[in-house]
């Protein structure tokens, strides 16, 4: 591959020809450049990534439960955000998706991550264990089956939740509860009952 720099005073200078003839190139580069995704690789330098049990993905919950922000951090690892062209085993969550999921910022999502990491060297009771990789687009890399056990986890706090929520509620029987409030029609003035 050959490169050559110019000037605009070059470019200038050159027969229209070249000019049109340069601008065509550039074009078609800048296109073929624009329709080339990137693809999530595996972090290329990073120690191998630990497989988080749920039995382990619980454990960390449990330490991290009183951080708000990490627990977030924590489960969003889990969110069904697959992306396609990670290398198995690692499942890669964009890092612009996951400060917009969290609303943190560069340093404090940093500091959640080191957070549950060091939760996760405790349940596992390795000092060396890594949850977590890297790479140069802007990923965080977890293990397939950590990926699986924060999900898992996520589901199960769903569940436990989800018959509050979607529960019918039912009439409430005020005189029996001890408390008769006043009906209010649409008719009456609201500023009369203000002397009461």
């Amino acid at each position: 591959m050959t490169s050559f720099a110019f000037t605009t005073q070059d470019l200038r200078s050159a027969p229209i020809e070249v000019r049109r003839w340069l601008i065509g190139r550039i074009e078609s580069e800048l296109v073929a450049l624009a329709s080339v995704v990137p693809v999530a690789v595996a972090p290329a330098e990073s120690p191998a990534l630990a497989a988080c049990t749920p039995e382990e993905a619980f454990g960390i919950f449990d330490r991290i439960k009183g951080d708000f922000a990490a627990t977030h951090v924590f489960l969003e690892l889990g969110r069904d955000q697959l992306e396609s062209g990670t290398a198995a085993p690692l499942h890669a969550v964009n890092i612009d998706a996951l400060l917009r999921n969290t609303q943190l910022d560069d340093h404090r999502l940093v500091s959640c991550l080191r957070t549950i990491n060091r939760a996760f060297q405790d349940v596992r009771r390795d000092p060396e264990a890594m949850l977590f990789g890297f790479d140069q687009a802007d990923h965080v890399y977890v293990h397939e089956a950590t990926y699986h056990s924060v999900h898992n986890l996520w589901q199960q706090l769903l569940q436990l939740h989800a018959p509050a929520e979607t529960r019918t509620a039912e009439p409430v029987d005020w005189p029996a509860a001890g408390f008769e409030p006043r009906q209010l029609g649409p008719s009456e003035s609201i500023a009369g009952h203000r002397q009461h």
